[in-house]
């Protein structure tokens, strides 16, 4: 491994263990030293240089800083779909944070779209009852739910608890935190009866969990209603829907005006804080060898406006040359 990129390991090491110290600002004091030379092109990064911009939006999104934030995100998910394809695990991730930030900003629309992006793929390749599909699920409920599509938020919402009680049980901490904030939801709606009973639900839940999940629950019991959340005129069904219907979203419009969601414990998304460490970050990285481009691949790089200008310049060049052949051969004729 080149010199340069073991110094970039070892820094980035040292920044995640500042991070899980919660030394947020010695974590970024570190990866503004890696990034500093970052490419302007995310298709260009290494491996090194996506995960500090993974591990720089994790840390940013624990500061409260979502708008900051943003434009690392979409960086970071650029870079890892370059270097590790649509489906892997770690572009996921890097699409889960993309989507809590938008989310944190109040681009529910565009934040929906990344939602609905994970639920296909992980449904793809972990199935429909998997907990990161439930957990995308839960997370696009709670985007609904922003937008003011309330009563399509909730039930999406309870229908994933459902399921995922049934396939993890009603102990599970993930299940507990969703069914905090589906009582969330219902005191932003002005339904608090509804909310206090959901509440004592997770409560009972939650009698053998550790103290982080019972403080967790006393802050969303102690919560008022959200001031700016506005509720859409999402009717109610005629009949239920089934999870087929709540598993395949409705077409996302464009946002136009934005609602920034603000940042409580127990409304985290679900599917980037749950199945990963506390402040993202990628595991069990190594370093992948990037074999040294031939001049053959960085021609066949070039976008198609550039290769038109090269053979313009190369046929004006020619037509010059021609010119002067034929001029020496008159004069000497």
């Amino acid at each position: 491994m080149p010199l340069q990129r073991r110094a970039g390991v070892a820094v980035l090491t040292r920044a995640r263990e500042h991070v899980d110290a919660g030394e947020f600002a010695a974590a970024l004091e570190l990866l503004s030293e890696l990034l500093s030379g970052l490419p302007t092109d995310p298709r260009r990064a290494r491996p090194v240089e996506a995960e500090s911009v993974a591990l720089q939006t994790g840390v940013l999104l624990s500061l409260g800083e979502p708008y900051a934030a943003r434009g690392w995100a979409a960086y970071g998910h650029a870079a890892f779909r370059r270097l590790y394809g649509e489906r892997d695990r770690r572009t996921l991730h890097a699409l889960g944070l993309l989507g809590a930030v938008l989310t944190r900003v109040g681009a529910h629309g565009r934040a929906a779209k990344q939602y609905q992006t994970l639920i296909g793929i992980y449904t793809e390749l972990e199935g429909a009852q998997s907990e990161k599909t439930l957990a995308a699920r839960a997370d696009l409920a709670t985007v609904e739910h922003a937008r003011g599509q309330c009563v399509t938020a909730r039930l999406r919402l309870a229908n994933v608890v459902a399921e995922h009680q049934q396939a993890y049980g009603s102990a599970h901490p993930v299940g507990v935190r969703m069914l905090a904030r589906l009582a969330a939801m219902w005191r932003d709606c002005g339904d608090f009866d509804h909310a206090h009973a959901l509440l004592a639900e997770a409560r009972a839940n939650a009698a053998g969990l550790g103290p982080e999940i019972h403080e967790l629950l006393a802050a969303a019991a102690l919560a008022p209603a959200a001031e700016r959340h506005l509720c859409g005129s999402d009717p109610l069904p005629d009949k239920p829907l089934s999870p087929v219907e709540l598993t395949v979203p409705r077409p996302i419009e464009e946002d136009t005006v934005l609602v920034p969601v603000i940042e409580e414990a127990f409304i985290r998304p679900f599917s980037t804080m749950s199945y990963l460490p506390a402040h993202p970050e990628l595991t069990e990285w190594a370093p992948s060898p990037r074999a040294e481009q031939s001049p053959q691949g960085v021609a066949l790089q070039m976008s198609p406006a550039t290769m038109a200008l090269i053979a313009a310049i190369v046929g004006i060049v020619a037509v010059a040359v021609l010119l002067v052949l034929l001029i020496s051969a008159a004069r000497n004729g």
